[in-house]
């Protein structure tokens, strides 16, 4: 499997940019209000192999964008450090904290963009907390208040995952996050291994990250399905292909997460249409060749 070297963006870009503004994904801290019916919270997990596929920025732009649909809490639950709250460009105590002193949690906080964010990585206990709190996910803040959430987001280690996986109470939606070529492919499916064994699963979703074009990433989630149905039964769900965009890393760091920072980037268009995927996923309405803006 060769990458397309195509990476232009296409010229009606511009023109269908309203398309993933208008309506409810926009981010902000009115929209983060919680459904007043809500009685159970959707739950996905974004996952993938260790060493930077790019989970971490896949998990916190979907968080961000999907606090425009309800109340929305991130729950960095990587055990090395909560490198979320890095990618939303909060104070270096925030995700420092844990590594420091006795390794206690930083605190939930509620960010200035209506997003709730969690740190479940320190204690080792991943998401079980959390999970315990289920059907309905409520996240407390040092000052009291407590959230009902409609969405939560995980940002997980494949260990994480797994263990995810393998509980019962908890409605959850599993996402792989996979890079491109030989490497990713093998990654990707090694996760997907990872969660069957652990939970059986029916159905994940796939995004591939760091491509030159989602045609690209198309191609590479048709293979990668043909091997979920047959080795593991499982039934594989497109939510799109990010573009590779150099310094995006260092860009979020610096101003957060993508969807909101700079709105009007390809790879933030490509990230809000990605958690409106997964939302219909979670809703049980996508289907296996799920949309994607094509930039072939």
């Amino acid at each position: 499997m060769s990458e397309d070297s195509s990476s232009r963006s296409p010229k009606t870009l511009a023109d269908v940019s309203h398309l993933f503004f208008s309506g409810g994904m926009q981010a902000s801290p009115e929209a983060a209000e919680a459904r007043p019916d809500v009685e159970s919270s959707s739950v996905f997990v974004v996952t993938g192999a260790d060493g930077g596929p790019g989970k971490s920025t896949i998990a916190v732009n979907l968080a961000q964008a999907m606090t425009g649909r309800g109340r929305t809490a991130l729950y960095d639950a990587d055990p090395r450090v909560p490198n979320a709250r890095f990618y939303l460009g909060l104070p270096s105590w925030n995700y420092l904290s844990p590594l420091t002193g006795d390794g206690t949690p930083a605190p939930n906080t509620l960010a200035d963009s209506g997003l709730l964010i969690v740190d479940g990585a320190s204690d080792g206990a991943a998401f079980e907390g959390v999970a315990a709190e289920a059907p309905l996910v409520r996240v407390e803040l040092a000052s009291g208040e407590s959230y009902a959430t409609d969405f939560v987001v995980v940002d997980a280690s494949l260990r994480a995952a797994a263990r995810i996986a393998g509980g019962t109470a908890l409605e959850r939606h599993f996402i792989v996050v996979a890079r491109p070529g030989r490497r990713g492919f093998f990654e990707a499916y090694t996760a997907l291994a990872a969660l069957s064994r652990a939970g059986g699963l029916a159905s994940a979703g796939l995004v591939v990250n760091r491509v030159s074009s989602t045609s690209y990433a198309r191609a590479f989630h048709a293979k990668m399905q043909v091997a979920a149905e047959r080795l593991l039964s499982m039934k594989l769900v497109f939510l799109g292909g990010v573009i590779r965009e150099p310094g995006l890393g260092a860009l979020q760091r610096e101003r957060g997460a993508m969807v909101r920072s700079r709105p009007d980037a390809t790879s933030a268009l490509l990230l809000r249409e990605i958690a409106s995927n997964a939302l219909a996923m979670g809703e049980g309405s996508a289907s296996s060749t799920g949309g994607s803006v094509s930039q072939a």
